[in-house]
């Protein structure tokens, strides 16, 4: 009994000063902006390099377009002082036969339809279309099911009313074993996972690869893969593969011998997801 109390004391000891850091965390998501505010900073000069990007877009066709229409209207002039100085040249002689009307009528008409027809069709605009994957908003997954796991096990300590039998079997799992037991989505079947990717790696794939087919259809294989792709090289270093097969594709076999191997079958989409190193 007396042993009891010594270690109840001794776990009770360290309660205060876990309720100063959970006041510092409270004080620094109610204050600090940091984050937000270097999320918006980049966002903003993201905006402002692409305003950059269109206004040199712009520029380089305005100008593309006045040497066009220089050089047009410079040839244009010289073909009617070339026609007038024929008139002329007609009117004086007066010699001019009518094959030769009918000859620089024809000429002057189709003069008239090129001055015309350059005046009116200079443009052929397509749609400015913005890839919704240009900006990716990484949705911190692996936070998400750190916080739901500990949050139930908070409850699971706070309701055992403090009994010392309850207190003496509570033991604190690892990040993995966390997520091991708390990632049971039914989107999901883990078919291969090789040691090297983690489970903690593993929530934060399935949960890029969540996102970015959320925002492709169904035909967008290549796109998702693609945009996994970027992000894996950026997030775990750069020479990652990933393929994507649909259920009415034949998925060629491979042997891999890399420990960071993954596949994963969506049952959402029915695609078959492989990631490599």
């Amino acid at each position: 009994m007396c042993f009891n109390r010594k270690h109840d004391d001794l776990i009770d000891a360290k309660l205060p000063p876990l309720v100063d850091q959970i006041n510092s965390l409270s004080d620094q998501l109610n204050k600090g902006t940091s984050l937000e505010s270097f999320c918006v900073t980049a966002l903003n000069q993201w905006r402002d390099n692409a305003h950059r990007t269109v206004d040199q877009f712009y520029e380089r066709k305005r100008q593309q377009f006045e040497e066009l229409i220089q050089e047009k209207r410079n040839r244009q002039k010289q073909e009617v002082i070339h026609v007038g100085s024929n008139v002329s040249e007609l009117i004086r002689g007066h010699e001019a036969t009518k094959e030769q009307i009918d000859s620089i009528t024809d000429y002057v008409r189709i003069l008239e339809q090129d001055i015309n027809k350059f005046e009116q069709n200079q443009f052929i605009f397509t749609p400015l279309v913005i890839d919704d994957s240009l900006i990716l908003i990484r949705q911190d997954a692996a936070s998400h099911w750190l916080l739901s796991s500990t949050a139930n096990s908070g409850d699971s300590i706070l309701s055992s009313d403090n009994h010392p039998s309850t207190r003496q079997k509570r033991n604190i799992g690892t990040t993995d074993n966390i997520f091991s037991k708390s990632m049971k989505p039914n989107r999901w079947e883990i078919e291969e996972q090789a040691t090297g990717i983690t489970d903690t790696m593993r929530v934060n794939i399935l949960s890029i690869i969540s996102t970015t087919m959320d925002t492709h259809d169904r035909s967008a294989t290549k796109e998702v893969a693609r945009d996994v792709k970027n992000w894996l090289d950026e997030t775990y270093g750069k020479s990652w593969m990933v393929e994507i097969y649909d259920k009415h594709e034949h998925q060629p076999h491979r042997n891999i011998t890399s420990s960071k191997y993954f596949q994963v079958k969506d049952t959402k989409f029915g695609w078959t997801i492989l990631i490599f190193k």
